[in-house]
């Protein structure tokens, strides 16, 4: 919907707080969206829609104590009486309360209304998701951007395999994976994240993540490790450096790619582009290991084994 500011009539910007030609205030339009104008625990003011999902949204908010932005994530009405969906978003509040890392995004606060609706409150990000930036130019050419954007996310998940009560991700994939403007990473969606080998609260027959990125003792549905959140990035750097994952989804069930996560070797990535480096290729191999106990002992060697360009090796 088009609108304009009240004091000069230039166009302004989707969800912008202030007139980018005068600088004047844009006031709060109510009648866009049920969410805008609602204030959370007297201190987050909802001003505007700035993207949605297939279960959720998400709204620039602004902290009345400090004047920051913030993000606010909310499910969609439709699936707010969806306990189990209930439950997992708010999963993503109990996992992200005692984490603090730069490379994850900074959880805020966590807010259930009179009906119990939960609401979701992280820092605001200005950037793109990683999988944005492959759909506009298919891979990562830059080698250095590549093992770059790599270290930071594994430094998040050796952060979240670290904890006293050590969380596996569960869903890494380039759409969970932001890009600050600087190139700062930060590790998002942490909504099914869970304790290394606690029991799963999920039915017989179902899986939790993204099939195309999923290791195969999830599809299994065997006990999950950090080497699980391994796997997913040995897919995402496979994605970043070939332009396609190592198992496209070829069908509507995608029985396909489970069928080839579980029994069938990946390909060379050097085999599909020209170029990889090959301490690029062995990590990625590695990491795609079908028995969790043939990857890296960690994200932390894998980083150091992407580092130093495959010299240093536990």
């Amino acid at each position: 919907m088009f609108r304009a500011c009240t004091h000069c009539g230039v166009e302004l910007e989707a969800g912008s707080q202030f007139c980018r030609n005068c600088g004047s205030p844009v006031p709060i339009d109510r009648r866009e969206d049920p969410y805008v104008g609602r204030v959370l625990g007297n201190r987050f003011e909802i001003r505007g829609r700035v993207a949605e999902g297939g279960m959720g949204r998400v709204y620039r908010a602004t902290d009345l104590f400090t004047g920051a932005d913030a993000a606010v994530k909310v499910l969609l009405p439709e699936f707010l009486r969806n306990r189990e969906l209930v439950e997992r978003f708010s999963d993503e509040g109990r996992s992200l309360f005692n984490v603090s890392h730069p490379n994850i995004v900074k959880f805020l606060a966590f807010w259930l209304d009179r009906s119990g609706e939960p609401y979701l409150i992280m820092e605001y990000l200005e950037g793109r998701s990683l999988g944005a930036l492959l759909a506009e130019d298919r891979c990562v050419k830059d080698e250095e951007e590549l093992v770059s954007i790599a270290s930071q996310a594994l430094d998040g998940l050796h952060h979240l395999h670290s904890l006293p009560s050590p969380l596996v991700h569960r869903d890494i994939k380039p759409d969970n994976v932001w890009l600050l403007p600087d190139r700062t990473v930060k590790l998002m969606d942490l909504g099914i994240a869970r304790d290394a080998g606690a029991a799963k609260r999920t039915r017989a027959g179902q899986h939790v993540g993204t099939l195309e990125y999923m290791s195969p003792e999830q599809i299994r549905g065997s006990a999950l490790t950090p080497a699980t959140d391994q796997y997913s990035m040995g897919v995402t750097m496979f994605h970043m450096a070939c332009g396609t994952v190592p198992f496209p989804i070829r069908s509507e069930t995608g029985v396909e790619v489970m069928t080839a996560h579980c029994n069938e070797a990946p390909p060379d990535p050097r085999d599909i582009v020209h170029g990889v480096p090959g301490y690029v290729a062995d990590a990625i191999l590695r990491c795609l290991a079908k028995d969790p106990g043939d990857r890296f002992p960690s994200c932390f060697a894998l980083k150091k084994f992407l580092l130093t360009q495959g010299e240093e090796d536990e």
